[in-house]
């Protein structure tokens, strides 16, 4: 599996809309996740990794050969890379013997099924390799689209939205299996999707976009945890929105104070960020506490969103084991987690 850079790209995709990346890299054997909204320009990013779209400017490499620059284009045929779209695009009239070996035309039949059958094998598919698409469920037939863009020993492998025409249970079922498949054959992946928890489920690292620009790209922890800005926070996870004072590096709020870097003495009244596990509920035990009453709660199975009232009347939502779950209408103490409270500048 190869290296793939793309440095000071520009493509305008329609209208006035225009892609612009200063350095994307997926090194080899890593699963780089590109995520942001609908219409960011992530489908448009892997259509000219691909070589579906050739770019206005810019390099593209993968390993050691640039195939996009000025003057020079090579197109997808000629890329050796897999491409797994939504819709699978099984060919109905094939075998799945026939989907997996399509890319093979140039062996010989016994050579196509030898490089097939390890590959199919390896995704629970062998004893099915006589049957149609129709014949299979959904995950089975996005393992299939799998092993047939895998079956050309591909250089790099470009995934758009391949999960987000499953149902819930069996889409988080078929990833975790094609983690582990894609982890094992130590393949080259770049992933569209626009799911911030599939991007931390799936990712080495995570590329989030927004306009059409690379916003931030780093592990999936740094982007959760180390946020550059408010888009990054609020896109990566839930946030509470809450009135602060910014006094000597303390960040004074309605939910108590918190130790903050850049909690400067010039910035003064403030709006912090500050995620629903952050906030740590307990007992109320003496005078002086921060406390707050839940006032609604709402299990997810083994976490609980708890809705908050502040004395001041405002609400917050807190996240918490189901186990300490508290009752609707019980006071309980506030503390708060300092790392998953967020200042930024023009907060």
């Amino acid at each position: 599996m190869s290296k793939l850079v793309i440095s000071n790209l520009k493509h305008r995709n329609g209208g006035d809309f225009v892609v612009q990346i200063e350095n994307l890299t997926v090194n080899a054997g890593e699963i780089v996740c590109l995520l942001g909204p609908s219409g960011c320009g992530k489908s448009t990013t892997l259509r000219l990794a691909a070589g579906l779209d050739q770019p206005e400017s810019g390099e593209i490499y993968i390993g050691d050969q640039c195939v996009a620059e000025k003057n020079h284009f090579v197109g997808a045929e000629d890329r050796r890379v897999g491409l797994v779209f939504q819709d699978y695009a099984l060919f109905p009239h094939l075998t799945i013997m026939g989907n997996v070996t399509f890319g093979l035309s140039d062996e010989t039949k016994q050579k196509r099924e030898a490089i097939a059958g390890p590959i199919l094998k390896r995704m629970r598919l062998l004893e099915d390799a006589g049957k149609y698409p129709h014949m299979l469920s959904g995950g089975e037939q996005q393992r299939v689209a799998l092993a047939r863009a895998l079956a050309p020993n591909p250089r790099l492998l470009l995934m758009d939205e391949p999960f987000s025409g499953l149902d819930t249970v069996l889409r988080n079922f078929v990833r975790e299996e094609t983690f582990k498949i894609l982890k094992e054959s130590k393949t080259t992946v770049l992933l569209v999707t626009h799911d911030p928890e599939e991007a931390m489920r799936m990712a080495d690292r995570i590329i989030l976009m927004k306009d059409g620009s690379v916003i931030q790209q780093g592990t999936p922890a740094e982007l959760y945890s180390k946020p550059v800005d408010e888009f990054v926070a609020s896109f990566l996870g839930s946030v509470n929105r809450v009135a602060a004072t910014s006094v000597d590096g303390i960040l004074e709020t309605e939910l108590g104070q918190v130790p903050h870097a850049e909690a400067r003495h010039d910035i003064g009244e403030c709006e912090v960020l500050i995620r629903p596990e952050a906030i740590r509920l307990g007992p109320v035990r003496g005078e002086g506490e921060v406390t707050a009453k839940a006032i609604e709660t709402r299990s997810l199975g083994p976490f609980s969103l708890i809705v908050l009232e502040l004395p001041s009347g405002r609400r917050v939502t807190a996240r918490a084991a189901t186990v300490l779950q508290p009752e609707e209408g019980q006071i309980c103490s506030i503390s708060l987690d300092r790392h998953q409270v967020f200042l930024f500048s023009d907060g």
